[in-house]
């Protein structure tokens, strides 16, 4: 791996320069519902070392990269944590430990699928697909669609049948269907509880399979169908539903609350250091206060983002740079104030100072699987398509296999991309498949969002038309396994596509709920419209989040956006 990188970096012009993996001292409070948890344990996971927290909850211990560091106490649930490179301050909440004997099994619930409609499109796809979140207009959405007669019958089981029929992924090294959700005659089964060969039909038993892929077409299922959902019919349950076209639908019965603020009106505490810059009278006078200012915010990632923002608002750029040279300086070696710093450059479309500094962080974290991803959007963004093009394939000669799900498929929809709009500027990889037919891969939106911090906790909400909430939560409460696996990948965002924005108003909303930090956490939202048509445009917005546990409307997407 280290003489990969070495070679790959080499090639790129860009010079080889890791940090020491040395120890580094984390501190930080310990409470639970506010209140200080004394004597809880901190530990090193896999040493003795360890200590405790004293009469204020605070602790200090020092720990490697790449170590977990376990805060436990009687009573309370346990916190494990992979510490990283920047890590210095981790105040961490404890909850309650939940008694099993509190807990009640839900099994479950068997829904009958109905709603039975023979009728096609022109796509020779069903235009009604009965579900068990009740039937489900497919021709508003991206699927693929197969008949039980032209599987294979001799495959040993239906996700092979599937491999060589629905373009799940056209990839070998992407096992797509194992994280995606199972429906099959009403039936929910998701991999992280089942072997899913275990409970599905044999092929020969199989009437129809219909692949739902993205957001549009999956809202009802909630957040287990963030990869998509598999749809199958058996022949049993097919005849079935000819006998009984029962019209009753089920579904997600949750309706938006309109219960978001949105961001102007969101009450912030504004710095000192803003309210005098916009109270000066000239761009000279804003620039001696800024330097003023410097004095004591020298170590305020938040102060340089925000003050360069205040001068590229003024379209005084140059002062701007002069600005984020300080920050870079000041931040040289700390990849996540780094991020600001290039999340700034592109929120302002300064791609070649972005560049410059994504070459910077990749230096500092080689190993991380975002640095191969920002840097060879990166070289992208700046025309440099041959570099991109290695940057991403330099990902994938890292990893054994892609999960399809994280960093894994932003960076393989990211190749397409680059693939079908420039295949004539890049000297592909033989090795890489892609589908046939780009058709496949348009949507009207696509969103990337990418967060500086490994430790930002929050909640995305997307309402769509018809009022209907769908919510992803990223916090190690609820989702530690998501957490975990952007610990030891090492990436820091997510995507969400949007094949038919339909006529009415898509919202994003954000709860944020902290970073176990005093720092604010800076996310970056690209919105990409008609992603992989002819038209496709981006915008990026650079958001900084202060405010816990109130839900913000970041976001307002429509069709409008699509015609220009």
């Amino acid at each position: 791996m280290r003489a990969f990188i070495v070679y790959f970096l080499m090639f790129l012009g860009i010079s080889y320069g890791l940090f020491a993996q040395t120890k580094q001292e984390v501190s930080g409070y310990v409470t639970s519902f506010g209140t200080p948890v004394v004597h809880a344990k901190v530990a090193v996971v896999g040493t003795d070392l360890m200590t405790a927290t004293d009469s204020k909850g605070y602790y200090t211990i020092e720990v490697t990269p790449r170590q977990e560091l376990q805060f436990s106490y009687v009573g309370l649930q346990t916190v494990t944590i992979i510490i990283e490179d920047v890590t210095k301050t981790l105040n961490v909440k404890m909850l309650p430990e939940v008694n099993d004997l509190d807990e009640v099994t839900v099994k479950e619930k068997v829904k009958k699928i109905e709603a039975f409609s023979d009728e096609l499109g022109e796509d020779g796809k069903p235009i009604w697909m009965p579900t068990s979140m009740g039937p489900i207009f497919t021709q508003n959405g991206s699927t693929s669609y197969v008949k039980g007669k032209d599987l294979n019958l001799a495959a040993r089981d239906l996700t092979i049948a599937l491999g060589g029929r629905v373009m799940l992924r056209k990839s070998a090294t992407i096992s797509l269907p194992e994280v995606m959700l199972w429906d099959v005659d009403g039936n929910q089964f998701y991999p992280t509880n089942y072997d899913i060969r275990d409970v599905l039909p044999q092929v020969s038993e199989v009437y129809d399979v219909m692949v739902l892929r993205s957001l549009s077409l999956t809202n009802r299922y909630g957040s287990r169908a963030r990869n998509g959902v598999v749809v199958v019919r058996t022949k049993g349950a097919y005849f079935a539903q000819r006998k009984e076209k029962v019209n009753k639908t089920y579904g997600n019965q949750q309706v938006y609350s309109d219960d978001a603020i949105a961001m102007e009106s969101l009450i912030t505490v504004t710095p000192d250091y803003l309210k005098e810059l916009e109270n000066s009278n000239t761009l000279e006078e804003a620039f001696t206060i800024y330097k003023e200012a410097l004095v004591t915010n020298a170590r305020d990632v938040a102060f340089y983002a925000d003050v360069a923002q205040y001068f590229y608002d003024k379209k005084a750029t140059d002062k701007a740079h002069s600005v984020l040279s300080e920050m870079e300086t000041a931040f040289e070696t700390n990849a996540e104030a780094l991020k600001v710093l290039a999340y700034t450059y592109e929120a302002n479309a300064d791609r070649e100072k972005a560049l410059s500094v994504y070459k910077k962080i990749f230096r500092l974290r080689p190993q991380y699987a975002q640095s191969y991803r920002d840097l060879g959007n990166s070289f992208a963004a700046a025309e440099n398509y041959q570099k991109a093009w290695l940057m991403y394939m330099g990902y994938m000669n890292t990893t054994d296999s892609l999960s399809g799900t994280g960093i894994d498929a932003i960076v393989y929809r990211e190749m397409e991309a680059l693939y079908f709009q420039h295949k004539d500027k890049i000297d592909a990889d033989a090795k890489f498949s892609l589908p046939e037919n780009k058709s496949e891969l348009a949507y009207d939106v696509r969103l990337v969002f990418e967060w500086n911090t490994s430790e930002a906790e929050f909640e995305l909400e997307f309402v769509n038309p018809q009022n209907q909430p769908y919510v992803v939560n990223h916090t190690l409460e609820q989702n530690p396994e998501r957490i975990r696996d952007e610990k030891l990948k090492g990436y820091t965002s997510e995507e969400f596509l949007i094949d038919d924005l339909g006529s009415g108003d898509w919202l994003v909303n954000l709860k944020y709920f902290g970073n176990k930090q005093f720092q604010p956490t800076f996310l970056k939202v690209t919105t990409y419209y008609n992603w992989q048509q002819p038209n496709q445009k981006q915008k990026v917005e650079l958001f900084k989040l202060t405010r816990q546990n109130i839900k913000m409307q970041l976001l307002k997407l429509n069709n409008r956006n699509l015609r220009y």
